[in-house]
């Protein structure tokens, strides 16, 4: 008994050891003393995990990474960032969705860089704040997704109205509008068509029976599986399906009026987050002519917002098409709000 129980213990420590080294290896990029950097984001995981990848083999740096859920989306991450406020863990929050990144800024979660990311110069001040507090990169624009097989190229849709019009009764959608890029499409239009025009807008979407799935991805594989004939989704979501051989085209809406939404990529640091140092340098790495060309070239399709980047053809720069003009402050300053009203009106 004695005996086999001084030769099981070590046994069970060296493969303990083994499977604690594999973890360690496995998590965290390289360990030369850089430290880490703790990032919060709401992008679809393989694709940050690309940008992650690139940053720990440059700086040394080791990324720990919470990134949402499909269930969740971005206002899970906002929730837990707005709870942490007075003890943050995060250090970078990296969001897909611009309205919300507003309201952690009017929540003080977020801090001011001073001075601002070396490229932020580059990027259109459109999708800056002006204040310091965000900075945006690698955007997706609002397209109406179509299935080519169901609807001739004669006939297909070019407008948000197109949704509404009774000639598509019952064969578009748009998701269900109280989170991610569809909750921040509405709230814009607030803004750049005005309340009556969008409440009649969307008083057509339950007139017309616009189907509501739950997401831009679910959205988009209904259109390419032929079970919807179009509707509003992301590029993104967009060119996974396209990539999958499915029958679809995007277009641009309104590009003789008020244009696509584009919602960039944002990257902020948190206030009082544990590594500071290390939020800047992933910031300044995020923001980066290398991190966008790994987006663009991701089977997704992110759109440069910084002259000169590499992409494939098929991805757009935003001087391409007609952008529609926005202020995300006065967006993120009402999106919980919207957030409310849309989801007691679409139950």
């Amino acid at each position: 008994m004695q005996a086999s129980c001084r030769y099981r213990v070590p046994a069970a420590l060296i493969v303990l050891t083994a499977v604690f080294l594999a973890h360690a290896i496995g998590c965290g990029g390289r360990d030369d003393g850089a430290g880490e950097v703790v990032l919060y984001t709401s992008l679809n995981e393989p694709a940050a995990r690309a940008v992650i990848v690139a940053f720990e083999e440059e700086t040394g740096v080791r990324v720990v990474l919470q990134a949402d859920t499909e269930r969740d989306k971005t206002v899970g991450l906002v929730r837990t960032l707005i709870e942490e406020r007075n003890r943050p863990r995060a250090d970078v929050f990296w969001n897909s969705e611009t309205a919300n990144t507003e309201r952690l800024k009017g929540e003080g979660v977020l801090e001011r860089l001073e001075p601002a990311p070396a490229n932020a110069a580059l990027i259109p001040s459109q999708f800056n704040d002006p204040d310091g507090y965000w900075f945006g990169f690698a955007a997706r624009a609002r397209v109406l997704i179509v299935n080519t097989d169901l609807v001739p190229e004669e006939d297909r849709p070019t407008s948000m109205w197109d949704l509404v019009d009774p000639r598509w009764r019952g064969k578009g959608a748009i998701v269900r509008p109280v989170t991610g890029t569809t909750l921040t499409h509405i709230a814009a239009l607030h803004h750049v068509i005005g309340d009556d025009e969008t409440e009649r807008f969307l008083a057509g979407v339950k007139e017309n029976e616009c189907h509501l799935p739950p997401g831009n991805g679910r959205l988009a594989q209904l259109v390419g599986e032929g079970r919807i004939h179009f509707g509003f989704t992301d590029t993104s979501d967009y060119r996974l399906v396209k990539n999958e051989g499915r029958p679809v085209d995007a277009i641009y809406p309104d590009q003789d009026g008020i244009g696509a939404l584009v919602i960039p990529n944002t990257v902020a640091r948190i206030r009082g987050g544990p590594n500071p140092e290390n939020a800047r340098l992933l910031i300044d790495f995020l923001l980066s002519e290398r991190a966008e060309e790994i987006l663009a070239h991701h089977q997704r399709g992110h759109i440069p917002l910084k002259p000169g980047v590499s992409r494939p053809d098929d991805v757009l720069s935003v001087d391409e098409f007609v952008a529609m003009p926005v202020d995300f402050a006065r967006i993120g300053a009402e999106v919980e709000q919207r957030m409310i009203e849309l989801d007691e009106r679409f139950q």
